[in-house]
């Protein structure tokens, strides 16, 4: 077996067919000085191509498979027409006298370096988003034509190296089962558009592409994140009655997914969606979703780097959201931002510990009221809640707070948004009791909060083993955050990924958490394990869990709870319905 990252639930069988993507070369030529301005043209003409190719994937995508993969390919499209990138490459073209291929590949490499020093691993992986778009143009300008997917054959598990959103569009997930990756983590493009596929995925096996001998039955396992390249006929036999037993239990629980959320007990849990790009927002209505539990703001910031994207941007996209989420609330999370805009920590420093979240927007006001003034003034069309991200300590959440109120005098606004903090640094948690004194809400983000308190960094393939966010440290955090909020009257949601756990849900349950947030495509799942779920059997799970010696203990407790299925699962059981059985 071979081991990876699950990060696309479920289980496949199917032939593999090994593709290597790979990268456009590169090679560096002069140019003379008379024949510049004709390759600066060649390379806005390759960009104006790679542009159209993909809004036209986005357009088409949007029609035929999901509104994730189209969001992304549109915003692929703007980048390839930015003005940033293309004036960074001809900038470099006139410096060095080199061609648009050779500029394209330093310049690319060089953005997608700062945003590799991003302090959180979504971010970091947001750097493919510049990779994908300079191939996709290199390749316009070498007119060389990428794999043809679309002749794969039926039941097909697709091996590659990696898979760029642009990959993906011409991917016919009715033809593949399956995805297994190279490269790329949870959170990569590739992950996410597997996700809403609901294609079983792995990703982040070194040598794949070698283990794997094409045109033989593998084994995809989604859940444990593990891939059988020379499966025995037993395990291809258990394999697919486990597809079938998965399918079954879909077709049960589908009518059972677009009411509100409820425990067994009649408990109710309020289900928000966490959303990065306001091109989402559609996904609200599909998935049922009690409006926007986390938006993370920055990718509003770094669509529009290294310029801010402006008061007036800010305040379209800001109301945006709101249209779509009443009468519900939307929680916007301030810039999350760190060392990949070249301010904050060295290279070679950690910039999870460096210069991020709150910090970063108290060090550069200027860029935090622009933020906050298009907020108040978004904040007239609907209920928005402004949370802050990475704080530490009640200093910084009152620091913020007047940045807030001066904003709202500048723009006339009486009632300021409600403030909230996000509980994920150990420091946060355990003066909760204290913040409570000056925050409206509390939103716990269990992955940096487990990051952070177990010293692992969950990307880092020597450690990922050791982040367990059941550990029962975690759970007595989040027990006191719970306790505080409780005694001041500060509602508190969890929005990690804790919250779309086949054993997490059933722990915060049990702990008192009555909010969640989680990625749209899960909210279905999530509701089938709450409408499974007894609180008050959770609740003495919990208090059991409090007390146990590692995150062992805790995941065999509650082991016993209903798991959720995987969200996409409904289309997953209407795909399988169509193929032929593994010859």
């Amino acid at each position: 077996m071979l081991q990876g990252l699950p990060v696309s639930p479920g289980i496949a069988v199917g032939r593999a067919v090994v593709v290597r993507f790979g990268g456009t070369p590169a090679f560096r030529r002069a140019v003379p000085h008379d024949e510049l301005e004709a390759e600066v043209r060649r390379l806005r003409r390759a960009a104006r191509a790679a542009t159209e190719d993909f809004l036209a994937q986005s357009r088409q995508s949007s029609g035929d498979m999901s509104s994730e993969l189209a969001a992304i390919l549109e915003a692929h499209g703007m980048i390839a027409s930015d003005e940033t990138l293309l004036s960074a490459v001809v900038e470099r073209m006139r410096r060095d006298r080199v061609n648009p291929e050779w500029a394209l590949d330093l310049v690319s490499r060089e953005m997608a370096g700062r945003l590799e020093t991003s302090a959180t691993s979504a971010m970091r992986e947001r750097s493919a988003d510049i990779t994908d778009v300079a191939r996709e143009i290199a390749r316009q300008l070498s007119g060389g034509q990428p794999p043809d997917q679309r002749d794969l054959p039926r039941g097909s598990i697709l091996v590659a190296d990696d898979l760029s959103p642009a990959d993906t569009a011409r991917l016919d997930p009715r033809r593949v089962r399956a995805i297994a990756l190279e490269r790329g983590g949870p959170t990569s493009h590739a992950s996410i558009i597997a996700r809403s596929f609901g294609l079983p995925a792995v990703a982040g096996i070194a040598g794949l592409c070698d283990a794997v001998s094409p045109e033989r039955p593998i084994v995809v396992d989604g859940d444990r994140g593990v891939v059988e390249p020379s499966p025995s006929k037993e395990k291809i036999r258990r394999s697919l009655l486990k597809i079938r037993e998965a399918r079954e239990k879909t077709r049960r629980l589908r009518a059972r997914t677009a009411g509100a959320a409820v425990t067994a007990d009649g408990v109710r849990i309020v289900l928000r969606a966490n959303l990065e790009l306001t091109e989402e927002i559609p996904a609200l209505e599909r998935w049922h979703a009690e409006g926007v539990g986390l938006f993370r703001s920055e990718f509003l910031y770094l669509k529009s780097a290294p310029a801010t994207p402006g008061v007036e941007a800010q305040r379209e996209a800001y109301e945006r959201l709101l249209a779509a989420v009443s009468p519900y609330p939307a929680v916007v999370r301030t810039y999350d931002l760190g060392g990949e805009k070249g301010i904050g920590p060295a290279p070679g420093d950690n910039p999870a510990l460096g210069l991020r979240g709150l910090r970063y927007c108290l060090a550069h006001p200027e860029i935090f009221e622009e933020q906050l003034t298009a907020l108040c003034l978004a904040s007239r069309k609907g209920e928005l809640r402004i949370l802050l991200p990475m704080v530490t300590g009640v200093g910084e959440l009152k620091a913020a707070r007047r940045h807030l109120e001066k904003v709202c005098r500048q723009v006339g606004l009486t009632t300021p948004p409600a403030l909230g903090v996000m509980i994920e640094v150990p420091s946060a948690a355990l003066l909760a009791d204290r913040l409570a004194l000056e925050a409206d809400f509390f939103s716990i983000g269990t992955n940096d909060l487990a990051q952070y308190a177990l010293a692992v960094d969950r990307a880092n393939p020597d450690v990922s083993a050791l982040y367990r966010p059941l550990h029962p440290a975690i759970l007595r955090m989040i027990r006191d955050v719970v306790e505080a909020g409780a005694a001041f009257g500060r509602p508190v949601a969890v929005c990690g990924e804790m919250a779309a756990d086949p054993l997490g849900i059933g722990v915060l349950v049990g702990l008192g958490i009555r909010e969640m947030s989680v990625t749209p495509v899960a909210i279905a799942g999530v509701k089938s394990a709450l409408s499974e779920i007894q609180s008050e059997r959770a609740r003495m799970l919990a208090q059991r869990a409090l007390n146990a010696s590692d995150p062992a203990e805790v995941e065999k407790m509650f082991r016993a709870l209903p798991q959720p299925d995987a969200a996409l699962a409904e289309r997953r059981s209407a795909r399988l319905e169509k193929e032929e059985p593994v010859g």
